[in-house]
């Protein structure tokens, strides 16, 4: 295991480099979570008995630099564009004029006092539509039953439709305001309640529907819009990236550490009786063993009904509807896992889906896919100025960005990025934009010109 933990760490140390040290670049983003998760199943390794087999490290190295070069190829491409365009003497006198430009987002307060009424009364309809479901259960074992009938099965007995679009705006709603609470915070250093009461309402709602995973989703999107910001307001020049890094992992830890008892309030008991380190190296390092056991035991790709059934499983059941072909009750094939006795959970990394799906041409194609859509998005928001609204491209790319963090993990990317759901939450958004600023096409048009 310690030859896989080290290449891992090279390549995020390559992308790193090769990305002008961007730490939010994609390329850094994904190699450092599989870095971070090697170097957690190094620790573990003889507790698990990890001897990675060649597929395994093939896979993981492959599938790395892969990732890498494809972001830098395009990053270089972009670069070199923008160097034809801009002198940079102009570009610095540009950016100070911009930054003098910034001003406060105003809000209504009405209008947000009426979004948070809305959440409130979602959350309650929620809860009363889990208790009907779940008859006679208490509300974390209700919340459990819900959403193992959501994630391994297709057609289960399953939240109404209403429920899952309150879910979803909820969702679109913790990362719009977000994103005005960052700004105003770091720009002009003022705590906005409204805002930060309409972010917890939505994390209240995610957990609501059993997935801890979407909690993290808005804290690292919080991060990325700190950050962006951050970077934008000095023109993306060059910066010290440690006290980012640390009061990143610093939170990230915290985070971790809750689990269990948010684990516990709904209704989850797998996991029990582990000590926090353990806890941890379940989350955090397994998936490498679990990627392992898989591709030891199985014949890639694995036999299925349905193309794709894996990796694009949020979209498939949309693309069921509208073609007129029948779904198989099977959702996510994802067995638990126990190693000597130590319980490893039942996740396997991305690579998992492609794998299952489509062999190892799942990784070669799949891969650079996600490197390009998430390196694309990065370079448009690297252009954006002082927008006069939300910027989709914010939106989306701090959607994209716990994809990557969260990749050593799960089939995040494709789960979440290639879903209805997904959508549905950029809808919400053009209605929050309109909602809350009000819809005028100049400023539209200027608007969309920053993003060129």
């Amino acid at each position: 295991m310690l030859p896989l933990a080290l290449a891992l760490v090279l390549i995020l140390i390559t992308a790193y480099f090769l990305n002008d040290r961007e730490i939010m670049s994609p390329a850094v983003l994904f190699s450092g979570a599989f870095a971070f998760s090697g170097l957690w199943a190094l620790a573990y390794a003889q507790k698990w008995s990890l001897e990675p087999s060649t597929l395994t490290v093939t896979v993981l190295i492959v599938g790395g630099l892969e990732f890498v070069l494809v972001a830098f190829f395009i990053h270089l491409f972009f670069r070199f564009m923008r160097g034809r365009r801009i002198n940079d003497v102009e570009s610095i006198d540009q950016t100070e004029i911009e930054r003098e430009q910034i001003q406060p987002t105003v809000v209504a307060p009405w209008k947000s006092v009426f979004i948070i009424i809305f959440l409130i009364v979602g959350i309650f309809y929620t809860i009363y539509s889990i208790k009907k479901i779940g008859v006679g259960m208490s509300l974390g074992e209700a919340i459990y039953y819900v959403r193992v009938q959501t994630i391994f099965t297709i057609n289960g007995d399953t939240l109404p439709r209403s429920v899952n679009i309150i879910r979803n705006f909820s969702l679109s709603c913790g990362f719009f305001f977000g994103y005005l609470f960052a700004r105003e915070n770091l720009y002009f250093h003022k705590f906005p309640f409204l805002n930060a009461v309409i972010v917890v309402l939505s994390v209240i709602t995610t957990l609501l529907m059993g997935d801890r995973t979407e909690m993290v989703v808005i804290l690292i999107a919080i991060f990325c819009y700190y950050y962006c910001l951050s970077r934008g307001q000095r023109g993306w020049s060059k910066q010290k990236n440690g006290k980012f890094i640390a009061g990143t992992i610093a939170v990230g830890m915290v985070v971790l550490l809750v689990f269990p008892e948010i684990a516990e309030l709904l209704g989850r008991e797998s996991d029990a009786g582990l000590n926090s380190f353990d806890y941890l190296s379940v989350y955090i390092g397994a998936e490498i063993k679990n990627l392992d056991i898989f591709l030891r035991n199985a014949v890639i790709p694995v036999t299925s009904s349905v193309w794709g059934s894996q990796t694009f499983i949020n979209i498939l059941p949309w693309f069921a509807k509208v073609l007129n072909f029948t779904m198989p009750n099977q959702g996510l094939v994802l067995p638990f896992q126990t190693v000597n006795g130590a319980y490893l959970g039942n996740v396997y990394t991305t690579y998992y889906a492609y794998l299952y799906d489509f062999g190892l041409w799942g990784v070669y194609i799949l891969v650079p896919v996600m490197a390009g859509i998430s390196q694309l998005f990065f370079e448009r928001i690297i252009t954006i100025r002082n927008p006069k609204r939300v910027p989709y491209s914010f939106l989306i790319y701090s959607n994209i960005v716990s994809t990557l963090v969260l990749s050593f993990f799960s089939n995040k990317f494709f789960e979440q990025i290639f879903s209805r759901a997904f959508v549905l939450m950029i809808f919400f958004w053009v209605f929050l934009n309109i909602f809350i600023f009000g819809f005028n096409f100049q400023q539209s048009h200027n608007a969309r010109n920053t993003l060129h």
